[in-house]
């Protein structure tokens, strides 16, 4: 992080995410002990700052004041967010120790992750996607060819289903 307001930001969320971990949550069995705290990628996106927050219990896209207007709602309100590669449901909330954020659920639980560096690294590609546009996919598919016994064996690829057109 090259910002030192976005990198205070980031320690003030890691720092209550892991008072969080450590009481509230730390006998809960959905929570992945292979798992720690950590604000991923913290960046400006369209007048905001936008990350993945890694826990114990849950890995969520995170949407935090910026430069821009902040939409005030109520606490657990839904407001959807369009982004490039399509639009995501967030979840309003306020914290004492940062204040308003929103959240978007990608993995809840997170117990699939065998490390901490997998789980950082599927959250770096889950934002990298977010904001790509989706590949183009043709409206229709093509045509599929007639099912053969003879291609299937033979490995043939003509309509006939023999290599030269004549058969075996």
């Amino acid at each position: 992080m090259t910002d030192p307001e976005g990198a205070d930001l980031a320690a003030r969320i890691e720092a209550h995410y892991r008072g969080v971990a450590r009481g509230a949550m730390a006998d809960v069995p959905l929570c992945n002990p292979r798992l720690s705290v950590r604000l991923v990628r913290l960046m400006d996106w369209e007048g905001m700052r936008l990350g993945v927050l890694v826990t114990p219990w849950a890995i969520n896209l995170v949407l935090l004041p910026g430069t821009g207007t902040w939409p005030s709602a109520l606490p657990l309100s839904k407001q959807l967010w369009r982004f490039p590669s399509g639009d995501y449901a967030f979840i309003h909330g306020e914290d004492k120790g940062f204040g308003p954020y929103q959240a978007c659920s990608l993995f809840s639980p997170a117990l699939e992750f065998d490390s901490m560096e997998a789980a950082c690294e599927t959250a770096v590609a889950a934002l990298l996607a977010l904001l790509r546009a989706p590949m183009d996919v043709p409206d229709t598919a093509p045509a599929a060819e007639p099912a053969s016994r003879r291609r299937w064996l033979f490995g043939r690829t003509d309509a006939s289903g023999c290599a030269d057109g004549n058969l075996p």
